[in-house]
């Protein structure tokens, strides 16, 4: 993969990614979390993205809300054949994530 950093889980759809997973990544190591789904429209669940896009939001406010950084977590949307654009999203949220540095539970981002 071209971001050695990086644990790629794969799920079927975008839309299965709840908040509760998103925070029990971040809780278990990881600095950051990035969701990536298809394109609006092309989603064969229908609703996925909207659904991810959602839980990312919500995601993002718990966040906020305990003194951690929302820009810990990001979705995209990415067709299958843009395989440079997720490479790209894939680097540029590695970087993000080394910017914020570890989560540190006691302290928050502050």
């Amino acid at each position: 993969m071209a971001v050695p950093e990086a644990a790629v889980v794969e799920v079927p759809c975008s839309g299965r990614v709840d908040e509760t997973t998103i925070l029990r990544t971040l809780r278990q190591g990881a600095r950051a979390v990035l969701v990536v789904g298809c394109l609006a429209g092309n989603c064969r669940f229908r609703t996925g993205n909207h659904e991810a896009h959602r839980n990312v939001d919500e995601a993002k406010s718990i966040l906020e809300q305990i003194g951690l950084s929302p820009d810990r977590v990001e979705m995209v949307e990415i067709a299958s054949v843009q395989y440079v654009r997720l490479v790209e999203a894939m680097r540029s949220m590695e970087e993000r994530a080394e910017r914020l540095g570890p989560i540190d539970l006691l302290e928050g981002d502050a």
